[in-house]
């Protein structure tokens, strides 16, 4: 056999038997499956076969596998750090898979795919070009075209190792951006940021409060008060005094170019699930830093990572010191200006004694961070002024009362009214002619924003006849009666006068199951679902009634009732500030029809099965959700009466298909303990 014929053989047979090219695979995909990805590597092993089959064995072709070897290497980094990021993250199978589908559909990673995908495509259109092959006939080839191929081969490398650059240049920081993204993403938060807060606590009239944000505009740069700086600012006030809509106000001014940063806002909302709660609180101020303060970020995402290794729902503790205290501490000063935490309505938060040692929390980070300063708004309850007040906290604090401004700032007051009730349809011309009515009432609101608003609104329910809703407005109401109560009443009485209640049993049954809904319900209930809860209601009831108090009454944007303010609630449950006992709400005797109309829905087999069949969305698929969540609740305050003992002892042969489904409160016996001491009651009566 001649020379050069065996010296070609030995050549064929080394780069057929040659370890392989490439070490990513399909198998690596498993560790974390990134659409597009798959389809990259496979068209990058048929460009390297159709090289090696040129079968040449030159400075080009080895130039350009050395850099097909280098995207195979990026790809198999992409891949090995997406992994290890998403084991490292500490967390369960649930946010694992979260980070992995985050990774996959990242858009910003995707299109550098795609881009990356059109280079692949384009190269493997240029291997067609490439002359060689198989024995002698492709050796000739690949003898003759040497040339041509070189010059092909290093256009070839050429655009992989632009390619390649270029993936990872921007591919890899698009993987970190996703990563931290998804980490902070997971982070359990509630929606309670001031761009969540509804109209109610964000109503904020021009013009009005203007000595107060002159007063916050220095303590927000640092220098107020003058002689003695604070950097815990707490605004108290009684109900209707506009805290939240100047805690909203504030935020919004902060959160603008060129003022000191709003760093994070939560918003307690009493009867709204983890926004009357502290149990998301320090959670969601993590995360809404991570996303408002760049410097901050990357401190947190690591936190986070660490946290979750724990499980993403901890004492209240863990959450202060791991995702907020430690990062911060650790993290470089943000800016120049100082970074703002808003907290609005701590007195709103139903776990009065979380609430003390959550308040300390807070302090104790204005304490150990000299950027950070803090606003917070209660009403004066003594669990929270004990905090506020205490001589551990005194040279941080600086308490500014509303209650002590009512006559200092009586002129918003009287600016809203004379800017709001002149362009009601057909009070201009009443006004101007008996100018007395206005003044009249603005002296009675007391310099209270929430009865301004109030009135503002039930003149605007009643167009005809103003000389008449004037008077309503400006009647007493009852001896003891503050001006408040007396609207409330007086709101009531016109929208459901008492002569018709007491000569019709069924209109008085209608009105009492909507307040007894509006008022004892644990969240916001759509009119549909109120129906559901109440007795003999339909839905069109349940709107014309709170149409008729649309005064104090709302349907938000998401089609939920709500009262204008807590006070309205409060009113009704105080049998002393609410005298008339058609419009009374007794606390034991409305839970006992709540809780049974919860039993109703639990213990129905039609019910249940027409859930299925209308759906998640529906009104009946709301008002056995409800049930489900909240009968346990209702029935630990609910007055005893035979019918509902007997829908109790109902409820119980069902009780084991409910165990975790229901209520977490099932003790030894099978039942729970609300159940148990109802019963109990039952036996002494």
């Amino acid at each position: 056999m001649p020379w050069r014929t065996r010296r070609k053989e030995i050549a064929d047979v080394a780069l057929d038997t040659a370890a392989p090219v490439l070490e990513f695979t399909e198998s690596a995909l498993e560790l974390v499956p990134i659409p597009g990805l798959a389809l990259i590597a496979k068209g990058l092993g048929i460009i390297v076969d159709r090289v090696q089959d040129a079968r040449m064995n030159n400075d080009a072709r080895n130039a350009f596998i050395s850099k097909a070897k280098a995207l195979d290497v990026t790809l198999m980094e992409l891949v090995k750090k997406t992994s290890t990021a998403v084991d490292s993250s500490g967390g369960d199978e649930r946010i694992k898979k979260r980070l992995v589908d985050g990774v996959a559909q990242s858009e910003e990673l995707q299109l550098r795919l795609q881009t990356l995908s059109s280079t692949i495509v384009e190269l493997r259109e240029r291997t067609k070009e490439l002359k060689g092959g198989d024995g002698a006939i492709g050796f000739l080839k690949g003898f003759l075209f040497a040339s041509r191929n070189e010059a092909i081969l290093s256009d070839m490398k050429d655009e992989m190792a632009n390619a390649v650059e270029m993936f990872k240049l921007r591919g890899q920081i698009s993987i970190e951006n996703v990563l931290s993204d998804i980490v902070i993403d997971s982070i359990s938060w509630a929606p309670a940021g001031y761009r969540s807060v509804d109209e109610l606590k964000s109503e904020f009239m021009e013009g009005t409060r203007e000595e107060l944000f002159d007063e916050l505009d220095a303590w927000s740069n640092g220098r107020f008060p003058q002689d003695d700086p604070r950097r815990f600012y707490a605004l108290t006030g009684g109900a209707g005094l506009g805290k939240s809509s100047i805690a909203h106000q504030f935020c919004t001014r902060l959160d603008k170019p060129g003022q000191p940063t709003l760093g994070a806002s939560f918003f307690f909302v009493r009867g709204s699930g983890d926004l009357e709660s502290t149990r998301l609180f320090f959670s969601t101020l993590a995360h809404q830093l991570a996303l408002s303060q760049p410097t901050l970020r990357p401190h947190i995402v690591d936190a986070a990572r660490e946290y979750h290794k724990h499980g993403d729902r901890q004492q209240m503790q863990h959450a202060f010191e791991e995702l907020l205290r430690d990062p911060l501490a650790r993290a470089p000063i943000p800016g120049e200006t100082p970074v703002i935490l808003v907290i609005d309505g701590l007195d709103e938060c139903k776990e009065r004694d979380l609430m003390r040692s959550m308040l300390g929390f807070v302090l104790e980070l204005t304490r150990t961070l000299p950027w950070l300063q803090v606003f917070a708004t209660s009403r004066p309850e003594p669990h929270v002024m004990s905090v506020l007040t205490s001589p551990e906290v005194a040279r941080i604090v600086h308490h500014r009362s509303l209650n002590d401004t009512l006559e200092e700032w009586e002129g918003d007051v009287r600016h809203y009214l004379e800017a709001t009730v002149p362009k009601i349809l057909q009070y201009g011309a009443f006004i101007r002619d008996n100018p007395d009515v206005l003044e009249r009432l603005i002296i009675r609101t007391g310099g209270v924003f929430i009865y301004a608003h109030v009135a503002a609104r039930f003149l605007d329910s009643y167009h005809d006849r103003p000389e008449e809703q004037f008077e309503l407005l400006l009647a007493s109401g009852g001896a003891g009666l503050s001006p408040l109560d007396s609207l409330y009443l007086q709101v009531l009485r016109s929208a459901f006068p008492p002569e018709d209640l007491r000569v019709s049993n069924p209109r008085q049954e209608r009105s009492r199951s909507l307040l007894t809904s509006i008022v004892l319900q644990t969240h916001p209930l759509a009119p549909g679902v109120i129906a559901l809860l109440g007795h003999e209601l339909s839905e069109n009831d349940v709107v014309a009634m709170v149409d008729r108090l649309r005064s104090i009454l709302l349907i938000d944007q998401d089609g939920l009732v709500r009262p204008l303010h807590a006070t309205f609630g409060e009113f009704l449950l105080d049998d002393k500030r609410c005298s008339d006992p058609l419009y009374h709400v007794d606390r034991s005797k409305g839970h006992a029809r709540l809780a049974s109309a919860c039993l109703t829905a639990l213990t129905s087999f039609r019910t249940l099965l027409g859930c299925l069949e209308a759906g998640l969305d529906s009104h009946l698929s709301s008002y056995v959700y409800y049930a489900r969540g909240n009968w346990d609740y209702h029935l630990g305050i609910a007055e005893f009466s035979d019918s509902l003992a007997q829908q109790v002892c109902a409820m119980v042969p069902m009780i084991p298909a409910y165990i975790g489904v229901y209520t977490s409160n099932f003790g030894e016996s099978g039942v729970t303990a609300s159940m148990a001491q109802f019963l109990e009651v039952g036996n002494t009566v």
